[in-house]
């Protein structure tokens, strides 16, 4: 657990979580959320499927053959690992095994069920007295996916498979208001109890400290944490990335650099967020919220903002269904006093 900073708190919620079969990680964007699960896994020597949804953040839809790629693409690179496993396997409809590679049908009758699979990696863990854990790492982007429906494969295998367990990750809220859906009455997974570990963002004096033990594993003394902090805020990612930089090219330009590597990233996630609910119409309405939530901002200033970009009147809805976009995809949090940017350099996105 070396390459993880100051989560113990989070550890041991996780490992005191592991026989749950739902376990939801939650955190915004370059939090750690993979890196602490998978470091944990590892340092447990537990088996799990790392179904990555990432490479699907540009889409605007899914379909059921690219999630099996991404399935069929974890397995084959664990199947060694997982001694045995194509056997149980080749039992699955749809299912082509060639040696230690696997090979999944998406189309026809031979369609394979992801349940069936679930069914078969549970046997696995049964035989050999193993759990298996199945990991959905950014789960917001399988809202997208069409030609199949996840949540009663998921809800079957929370009530029937006892050695799978799920862990659910996601950087946005409607990960799980809006995939998950567990609090809608008419999904498959309502009712169902689950745990939840929450990851922020770094305060001030534990930025300083992560900088400072990071730059000693090299060999350098650094003092500058409080400049960095006030610029980057306490994303661990934009802070790992700008201690990768400093290390590698010196501290002349690291800082700049960083920030506009995290404007490039902030802008094509904004640019996927306005594609994917077709919302570029609104584009200029959206900017001008962030802009207006700089330094924290209320739903009058919202409000205010919008009918001066726009030279008339704003109605309420129409404001309050722009700050919930946001909120839901995780660019603006609710605050004591209104709301406020998630990211701090998302001020600095043109």
């Amino acid at each position: 657990m070396k390459e993880v900073f100051d989560r113990e708190k989070e550890i041991e919620q996780l490992k005191g979580s592991l026989d749950s079969p739902l376990i939801l990680l939650q955190g915004l964007r370059r939090m750690g959320k993979t890196t602490l699960i998978l470091s944990l896994l590892n340092s447990l020597r537990k088996r799990y499927i790392f179904l990555d949804a990432r490479s699907f953040e540009s889409r605007e839809y899914i379909a059921y053959k690219d999630f099996l790629s991404v399935v069929e693409r974890e397995i084959n690179g664990k199947i060694k690992r997982f001694q045995g496993l194509e056997k149980f396997l080749s039992r699955v409809r749809g299912v082509t095994v060639t040696g230690f590679s696997i090979s999944l049908s998406w189309d026809g009758e031979n369609r394979v069920n992801f349940l069936d699979l679930l069914e078969r990696i549970n046997e696995w863990g049964e035989e050999r007295g193993e759990q298996v854990f199945v990991i959905i790492d950014e789960a917001q982007e399988l809202i997208k996916l069409r030609g199949y429906n996840l949540l009663p494969s998921l809800a079957y295998s929370y009530d029937h498979l006892s050695n799978l367990h799920l862990v659910v990750t996601g950087s946005q809220v409607r990960a799980f208001s809006g995939f998950l859906k567990l609090e809608n009455e008419e999904s498959p997974l309502y009712g169902r109890a689950y745990v939840k570990v929450e990851l922020g963002s770094f305060d001030r004096d534990t930025s300083v400290q992560f900088l400072r033990k990071g730059f000693q594993e090299h060999g350098i003394e650094f003092s500058g944490g409080e400049e960095v902090y006030e610029e980057l805020g306490g994303n661990p990612g934009w802070l790992t990335f700008y201690g990768y930089i400093a290390v590698k090219r010196g501290f002349d330009g690291a800082l700049e650099e960083t920030k506009k590597v995290a404007r490039r990233l902030l802008r094509r996630e904004i640019l996927n967020f306005l594609k994917e609910g077709n919302r570029l119409g609104s584009r200029e309405r959206y900017e001008r919220v962030l802009r207006t939530c700089k330094q924290g901002c209320t739903w009058s200033d919202v409000k205010g903002s919008l009918e001066a970009l726009e030279g008339r009147k704003i109605n309420d809805a129409t404001v309050m269904a722009i700050i919930n976009n946001l909120m839901d995809y995780s660019y603006l949090v609710k605050t004591e006093q209104g709301y406020e940017l998630a990211d701090r350099l998302l001020s600095e996105v043109p």
